[in-house]
């Protein structure tokens, strides 16, 4: 499958709302992306100043993915400045199609909004709008992504990196999602707030912002859940293929039911026993023994084995202290 993508650009867009999720879905082999304006080619000049050249032509008709990046915030702002002139939102609304998804990161999620797009759907934006998106009709889901099925938005700036690290492992896979994380060296902070495609209810995988509040009409999930520790003897010249094997195996475990967080901490003394600690976060202890059953996960642990050693339990918490 080759995803072809476009990206909306105008005077003033924010760099980074665009570049994140350019770089994120350029790693991958079978994208093809292209800048484009709703003017046709031309020259765009960014909020940083950089002069793009536009080659190709307003043609939606051609994209399987549009990015609306964002541009500022308030009257003065490039975003309400395309708000006013209307030439971008009326460019989108009229490119909408079924199999087309439209993805937007920071304000750009206001150009839907304007587009009447957003109207009754889930999404984000950055956390200074999402009032007004609220205001427009918007259910606003806090957190970095939020996936709607035809519709997936980002929260502010480099919450842009993540929605396109998202749309790649939706796309093409959690393994490639993981690959692409490794290029970039950048770890997500949460996964996705996910539509269920068959019905109302939707998923997410962690227990950051975007887990915190849960869909519309959806019950709160319980916040007890376990704690599974696993503590990691290795010889100091195989940390680093271990935890790129590690890596892989935390892209399979994410998507797994009752999966909410996992980091993997280094050891900051060269003469600790245990050079890295995995720390994960489930739902119940059901759900993680669940989970390691899985063939592919079950196929790795036995190949970190052969240069790890492990020394792992599942906890609860006992005390607190707010």
């Amino acid at each position: 499958m080759t995803l072809r993508v476009h990206t909306v650009l105008y005077d003033g867009v924010e760099d980074q709302d665009f570049i994140g999720p350019v770089t994120a879905l350029g790693v991958v082999d079978d994208v093809r992306h292209s800048f484009v304006t709703v003017d046709g080619p031309g020259t765009v000049t960014t909020a940083a100043g950089l002069e793009i050249t536009v080659r190709t032509p307003w043609s939606p008709d051609h994209a399987d993915l549009i990015v609306v990046p964002g541009g500022g915030y308030g009257e003065e702002s490039p975003v309400q400045e395309q708000i006013r002139r209307g030439a971008v939102p009326r460019a989108l609304t009229a490119a909408r199609r079924p199999g087309l998804i439209l993805a937007a990161t920071c304000t750009g999620t206001l150009l839907l909004s304007a587009a009447g797009i957003t109207a009754g759907r889930r999404c984000t934006t950055h956390h200074i709008a999402e009032n007004d998106l609220r205001q427009q009709g918007a259910i606003v889901v806090g957190g970095r992504v939020v996936d709607d099925g035809d519709l997936v938005t980002s929260a502010g700036v480099t919450s842009g990196i993540d929605l396109g690290l998202w749309l790649v492992e939706r796309l093409f896979g959690a393994e490639t999602a993981a690959l692409a994380e490794e290029v970039l060296e950048h770890e997500r902070r949460t996964d996705a707030w996910e539509a269920n495609r068959d019905g109302d209810r939707g998923r997410t995988t962690r227990h950051d912002p975007v887990a915190e509040v849960p869909p519309v009409g959806d019950e709160p999930r319980t916040t007890e859940g376990v704690t599974f520790v696993n503590a990691i003897e290795l010889p100091a010249e195989r940390i680093d293929e271990f935890v790129h094997q590690w890596r892989a195996r935390a892209a399979l475990m994410r998507t797994a039911p009752g999966f909410r967080d996992v980091r993997l901490h280094r050891a900051i003394l060269p003469d600790a026993r245990f050079q890295l600690v995995n720390i994960a976060h489930w739902d119940s202890a059901e759900a993680c023994a669940a989970a390691g059953l899985n063939p592919t996960v079950l196929a790795s642990v036995d190949e970190a084995r052969t240069i790890a050693t492990a020394h792992l339990a599942l906890y609860r918490v006992a005390a607190e202290y707010p």
